[in-house]
């Protein structure tokens, strides 16, 4: 396989999952790698791309995003049913995602999961020894956790060479008052308590959510602390952890691995791999030649 045939394939299964995606983050998705310089990535995107709107696989949506921090508008491009076709082919598991495509009202938080699966993504590539091995969709999730009051947006796999976790991902655009959300949270316990999850996940995942602004991720902590200890099972339920985390943290320094998690019941930032588990220092982590994202 070519290059380039690779990164179509790429484009179409990045679509396929996430519905949506603007040219940014699928030229972060194809060329991360620091040999090439920002103009070269851009070209090569869009040479992709251009091939598949070509052969009628991908479109653009009638409209342009910025990015999470404002900036440039960018297309936001979308598979054709033909693309959809294709990509269940390279991938069978995407018959089961809903043909329809998605309104212009569940863009905005499709890009803004693909964010955090980026930011993901890029911790793994610049820390050697981490792996990013699995990231599912909401359409993906509903056969692991059974019926449910609440499906999460994406669930994650990530590794280092010392520490695993799993966790729920939840993108919350602050369209809700925070009491709404406690709503979502209470389905969270309700699908703990209900254990359909044990016959496929080894344990309970994090739960992950983030919010636009650490504001919001301070207030979302604040519901979720209130609606645990309402609860007559709280003792129990305090050993599940719910953190939280503004998107424009997750492109820090240190990435989603930073000490940028709010943490239910828990005073201070804190980060997700604990403090005693022995990693690679900033310094070990980032050499000269280290790929950038």
């Amino acid at each position: 396989m070519t290059l380039t045939a690779a990164r179509e394939r790429e484009v179409l299964l990045r679509l396929g999952r996430f519905r949506s995606l603007n040219s940014s983050q699928l030229e972060r998705f194809l060329v991360p790698e620091s040999a090439h310089t920002i103009e070269s990535r851009r070209v090569i995107t869009n040479r992709v791309l251009g091939s598949l709107r070509k052969r009628g696989l991908v479109a653009p949506s009638a409209y342009l995003v910025g990015g999470p921090g404002g900036g440039s508008a960018r297309l936001v491009y979308h598979l054709t049913d033909a693309g959809q076709r294709a990509a269940a082919v390279l991938d069978p598991a995407l018959h089961r995602r809903q043909g329809r495509r998605p309104s212009s009202l569940f863009v905005e938080h499709a890009l803004v999961g693909a964010e955090v699966a980026l930011a993901f993504h890029c911790a793994a590539r610049t820390h050697p020894g981490h792996e990013l091995s699995e990231w599912l969709a909401d359409w993906q999730i509903g056969e692991l956790v059974g019926s449910s009051r609440v499906i999460p947006d994406a669930l994650l796999t990530y590794s280092t060479r010392s520490w695993e976790f799993d966790a729920f991902v939840e993108v919350d655009l602050g369209s809700e008052r925070p009491q709404r959300f406690g709503g979502k949270i209470a389905g969270y316990l309700d699908l703990y308590r209900r254990g359909a999850w044990r016959r496929r996940l080894r344990a309970w995942p994090l739960v992950l959510t983030v919010a636009r602004s650490g504001t919001r991720a301070s207030a979302l902590k604040r519901t979720t602390e209130e609606v645990v200890r309402r609860e007559r099972d709280a003792t129990r339920l305090a050993r599940l952890e719910f953190d939280f985390a503004p998107l424009p943290a997750l492109f820090g320094p240190d990435g989603p691995l930073g000490v940028i998690w709010h943490v239910a019941g828990r005073e201070g930032l804190q980060r997700l791999i604990p403090d005693d588990v022995q990693e690679p220092t900033a310094a070990d982590r980032r050499s000269p030649d280290a790929a950038t994202c």
